[in-house]
């Protein structure tokens, strides 16, 4: 009898004169052969754990990545902020949580540069994310239009995606600058007394902001045209039946329907311009007039890579980190409330 057969009861025989008195002993035998069968039978795998070891397979160069370029360096970093490190790196004394007092301004040195920088990037941010939303929505809107060369306005709206942000700041600064007689019109009419509307500290951040807008600008316009062609045109037709023309339409369908996007895109550029700069670097190279453009990620690359203080860097990478998953998580809970989903 085959192991994988089904187990079946076996009758052992006696001898007459044991019949009686033997059976226990029979029932004994009996359950000892079907429970050895059943030990026997080889158990199948769960087809959920089949699929869970082909997805690790499959994920596991993608995972090795993130390990090595991702969660590695953020523990690391984590680690490193607790620390005075040498010039190499590596961790010499435990420092505590002095270096976070000295972000915060806790520590009573009355030395705030890094708590206005933190302050500042939530300036820039206030400047950037609603403009760039309000100005892409807007373009998408009118390339929805039904006229024929609408797909040149098109093109024109998604240029900046082209040129990289380095590339974009360079341009900038040229325009920026009174002696290309661009803009000179505009220092004249704001009465600076700068050579430039990025020597000023009280044009120094909108600068930058208004450029951060215009390169970003591409992006933002394909995402919002592409919710505004997901929607059903039959909701429209049938708004129109009901009256609902032109900014009533807007108001009352394109609008709700495209909330789902505009928080995608609420959230993404608010990350983008927490970790801004490359257009800093390039554009003022440095804190800027009176520290008027030292946002977090520029004082994070002056601790690391001018005062090699890569404890101090750490810390201010992690309050980086919080800070963005903070309002990551604020965000999506207040805006979730007010999104229509189809």
């Amino acid at each position: 009898m085959s192991l994988i057969d089904k187990p079946q009861k076996e009758t052992v025989r006696f001898p007459d004169n044991r019949r009686d008195s033997s059976v226990g002993e029979m029932t004994e035998i009996t359950l000892g052969l079907t429970n050895q069968r059943r030990v026997a039978v080889p158990q199948r795998l769960n087809p959920r754990w089949k699929e869970l070891g082909w997805a690790l397979l499959y994920i596991s160069p993608a995972l090795l990545i993130f390990l090595v370029f991702t969660y590695f360096p953020f523990i690391r970093s984590v680690w490193l902020s607790f620390y005075v490190t040498t010039p190499t790196g590596e961790p010499a004394r435990f420092n505590d949580v002095k270096y976070y007092s000295r972000i915060l301004n806790l520590d009573g040195s009355g030395r705030d540069e890094y708590l206005k920088s933190i302050l500042t990037t939530v300036q820039f941010s206030l400047m950037v994310v609603p403009l760039g939303i309000i100005t892409a929505l807007a373009l998408a809107v009118l390339a929805t239009a039904k006229v024929r060369i609408i797909g040149v306005f098109r093109t024109i709206f998604t240029s900046s995606v082209a040129i990289s942000v380095a590339s974009a700041s360079v341009i900038w600064s040229l325009i920026y600058t009174p002696t290309i007689k661009v803009t000179q019109w505009l220092v004249d009419l704001l009465h600076l007394k700068s050579e430039s509307l990025l020597n000023d500290a009280s044009t120094a951040l909108l600068a930058v902001a208004f450029m951060t807008v215009w390169s970003a600008l591409g992006f933002n316009f394909i995402i919002t045209l592409s919710g505004i062609q997901a929607i059903p045109q039959d909701l429209y037709e049938s708004g129109r039946i009901d009256g609902a023309n032109g900014w009533t339409g807007f108001r009352y369908i394109t609008l709700p329907l495209l909330t789902p996007t505009l928080m995608f895109l609420f959230i993404i550029s608010t990350i983008q311009c927490f970790q801004a700069f490359t257009q800093f670097n390039v554009m003022i190279g440095n804190e800027g007039p009176d520290n008027s453009t030292n946002v977090m990620v520029y004082s994070l690359f002056t601790a690391f890579w001018k005062d090699n203080r890569y404890g101090f860097a750490s810390a201010i990478s992690v309050v980086l980190f919080a800070i963005l998953i903070i309002l990551t998580v604020i965000q999506y809970r207040v805006l979730d409330k007010r999104v229509h989903y189809q």
